[in-house]
């Protein structure tokens, strides 16, 4: 037979008195064949929870796939967080900018601001990158020309 406990409401205890929240006088005493039950219970989700835990130490890829996915969501997380971060001080920048005595100050912080995004343009280092790889790939080609010369050479007979 199973008990279930009863929860009353705020307001009035079945006495009468004003009480905020039921007292645990209130609850039916529990059965001890349900709680048995219950240990029972709470001790085969303890087990299956064990179980898939050490499914889970024993995988390794599942590891690694929950750790990228993780990652991945940290990394995407922090650049939307620091994007927002950073746009609304500049919003914030331009809305003192017009006011007579921050305005100075703003505007020296805001054309920092510029100063710094116009350094950090990575067009540059890709142009100098881009001519490194052309640099590199004719490197390449010239060796493998020459290695196959050395190889009709050497198997040509004569």
């Amino acid at each position: 037979m199973v008990r279930h406990r009863k929860i009353l409401s705020r307001g009035k205890s079945p006495d009468g008195e004003s009480r905020p929240y039921p007292s645990r006088d209130h609850f039916h005493d529990e059965d001890p064949e349900d709680a048995r039950v219950r240990k029972m219970a709470k001790r085969r989700l303890l087990s299956t929870e064990l179980e898939d835990f050490m499914r889970y130490l024993n995988s390794p890829w599942h590891i690694i796939w929950r750790n990228m996915i993780v990652g991945l969501a940290r990394g995407l997380g922090a650049v939307f967080g620091a994007t927002v971060i950073v746009a609304l001080a500049i919003w914030v920048l331009k809305i003192f900018i017009d006011l007579p005595l921050i305005g100075q100050y703003a505007n020296q912080v805001r054309q920092k601001v510029d100063e710094v995004a116009q350094e950090t343009r990575y067009s540059d280092d890709f142009v100098r990158l881009q001519s490194t790889m052309e640099r590199i790939d004719l490197r390449l080609k010239t060796q493998n020309e020459l290695l196959e010369q050395v190889l009709e050479k050497n198997n040509s007979p004569d």
